[in-house]
Parts: structure tokens; C-alpha cells; sequence
């Protein structure tokens, strides 16, 4: 497999950032393997003003075969994208509370994705993905009402061949995971924000602690000042 671009470690990617997709590609001949960046935000090649086009984060399973949107991408450009683990908000009479679903062995999996590579009129080219997602299973259903397609380890490289264009088994491949082999638990509310990315991200925390907001940067500074200045105040003795 061909690796384009320096793996790193992330904790928070957000849509419209860019995602670590494998994908497969017929060329003279042959079929070549890929692992390469592209922008998670899918937008139709077809497409004529990018600026005003909403890009399409998540794509249902239920109507990827139909909608003009999809079609052509799932018969022809078809990846996976690798992680070990993904966030979904979990509603509560208290608020949403982050979520990090992984599955019990710790290991990596991969979610079906399309792609789609959209041509500006100045000749660049710009690459994008999106998520397709399921019905959830009956231990995301107390989290969500959908989830990623996780593919199993079986069904991968059936995904990723280019040359398979049967819509018909290909959706067979799409159903939702085994809930046995999944687990979650509350992380903080930091991951709110995609500017934060960070490995305490991922950390387990009680629901209370998931709940709480984040305090910026600008608050923990001033927090900080003005705690050195209490301190400060504290070691002058008062009589009056």
C-alpha cells in the first residue's frame, strides 16, 4: 500500500478537516492501494460553485444507491476510514454528553466511506470523503439512533475493490456492528471544540465531569492571575 502523506496521532477531527482514507485505484491494468488525506466534506464532482455547496458529512445508507448525490461514488469510489475509536453525544435530562466508542479489543477498525474528487474551473483538484452510516445497533441505540459503518475485516478489501460495482452486494456488506464486540465511556466536554486535540480527550470521566463546560483559555488565565493575586494578598498580615 501506498502511504502519500506523514502519519500523527489526533484525538479531535472535525468535519471539513482532513482524514486518513485508504482507497483502492484501477490504473493500466492494475489495482494500487492508497493511504492518503483527504477533506471530510463530501462535494460531487459535479458541483458548480463550491463556495455556496453544503458538503455532505455523513451518508445514509438507506438511500446511497438512489441519490444523485451518492450513486456514482458508491459504485466507483468506495474507501475506508481507519480509527480506533469515534465520539457521539449521548442525551441526558442534564444535556449531551460526550461519548468515546471503541470497540472491546482496543484494536483498529475501519468505517465505509465514499470519495469524490471535484475539479475548480482554475484546474485544481480537491478530494473529499464522506462517512456512511447505519441504523444503530442495539448497544449505540441507548447513545444514537445511527452509527458508522464499520466494516468487518472480511468484507474490507470486497469494499475497496474498484472493479466491484454490484450496488446490491455491496449494501450487504453495510449493516450494523456487533454489539458484543463494542464498548463506551464519557469523556470530557473539551471535545467540544476541534481546536482542542489532545490524548485526555479519549480519557474516561464520570458524567458529572462530561457535563461540566470547558473553560477557555483566556478564563484559566485570568483564573490563574487572580489567584496569585489572592496569594499575594494572603501574605501581608491584617490586623483590621
Amino acid at each position: 500500500m501506498q502511504v502519500e502523506f506523514d502519519l500523527e496521532q489526533r484525538f479531535n477531527i472535525a468535519p471539513t478537516q482532513m482524514v486518513a482514507v485508504v482507497s483502492e485505484k484501477a490504473e493500466g491494468g492494475q489495482t494500487t492501494r492508497r493511504l492518503e488525506p483527504v477533506k471530510w466534506g463530501l462535494v460531487p464532482f459535479w458541483v458548480k460553485d463550491i463556495k455556496t455547496f453544503k458538503p455532505f458529512f455523513n451518508t445514509r445508507v438507506e438511500t446511497i444507491a438512489e441519490k444523485p448525490s451518492f450513486k456514482a461514488a458508491f459504485t466507483r469510489r468506495r474507501c475506508i476510514i481507519p480509527c480506533d475509536g469515534f465520539y457521539e453525544w449521548k442525551k441526558t435530562e442534564d444535556g449531551k454528553v460526550p461519548m468515546f466508542i471503541t470497540l472491546k479489543d482496543g484494536g483498529t477498525f475501519g468505517m465505509a466511506g465514499i470519495y469524490e474528487t471535484w475539479s475548480s474551473p482554475d484546474g485544481g483538484d480537491l478530494t473529499t470523503c464522506s462517512i456512511i452510516t447505519v441504523p444503530a445497533n442495539d448497544f449505540m441505540s441507548d447513545i444514537h439512533d445511527r452509527m458508522p459503518a464499520i466494516l468487518r475485516r472480511e468484507d474490507e478489501d470486497f469494499w475497496l475493490n474498484p472493479m466491484e460495482v454490484n450496488n446490491e452486494q455491496l449494501l450487504k456488506v453495510l449493516k450494523p456492528y456487533a454489539d458484543s464486540q463494542m464498548k463506551a465511556h464519557p469523556v470530557s466536554s473539551m471535545v467540544n471544540s476541534p481546536r482542542t486535540d489532545s490524548v485526555r480527550l479519549i480519557e474516561e470521566c464520570s458524567i458529572e465531569q462530561a457535563l461540566e463546560k470547558p473553560v477557555s483559555a483566556t478564563r484559566a488565565k485570568a483564573a490563574a492571575k487572580k489567584r496569585e493575586k489572592d496569594m499575594g494578598d494572603a501574605g501581608q498580615l491584617k490586623l483590621f
